[in-house]
């Protein structure tokens, strides 16, 4: 885990996350900073088997616990996501049903979901939890390396 999550409470962190997260979309309202992480991590459950889903829950702070869970349906299929693609994919379908469009385009819900995943992993140390699948990892880490380097 980072320096930066030992050093401020989980109330602190939270706020610090959706600032990050706000700031670097570009999106003015945090309802929908909030939506867009709830749909990330909410499809992001969808990767993980339940015991992967619990483990990751007892490492999140309070608020992204919440996120996580919402809306989780036990007997839904475990593990049905496996590419960076697919999660994508599956947030930009979540909020057409959901809410108001939040993304212009599927390339646009996929920046999306690679940049609140980096964050993720900069708060809270998400990649190196072992919970996600490798494959995944390895298409996230691709992604954020070509992105920097744009």
């Amino acid at each position: 885990m980072t320096t930066l999550a030992r050093l401020v409470t989980p109330e602190q962190q939270a706020v610090r996350f959706f600032k990050e997260v706000k700031n670097e979309l570009g999106i003015d309202s945090t309802q929908k900073i909030v939506t867009v992480v709830r749909c990330v991590l909410s499809q992001l459950r969808k990767s993980l088997t339940h015991e992967q889903a619990s483990m990751l829950i007892r490492k999140l702070p309070d608020t992204f616990q919440l996120l996580l869970v919402s809306g989780w349906r036990y007997d839904e299929k475990e593990g049905s996501i496996k590419h960076l693609d697919e999660l994508a994919d599956q947030v930009y379908k979540q909020t057409l049903v959901q809410e108001k469009r939040l993304f212009s385009s599927e390339i646009d819900a996929l920046n999306t979901v690679l940049r609140v995943i980096k964050k993720l992993d900069k708060f809270f140390g998400l990649l190196g939890l072992n919970l996600i699948r490798y494959t995944m990892v390895e298409e996230i880490k691709q992604a954020a390396a070509m992105e920097d380097a744009a």
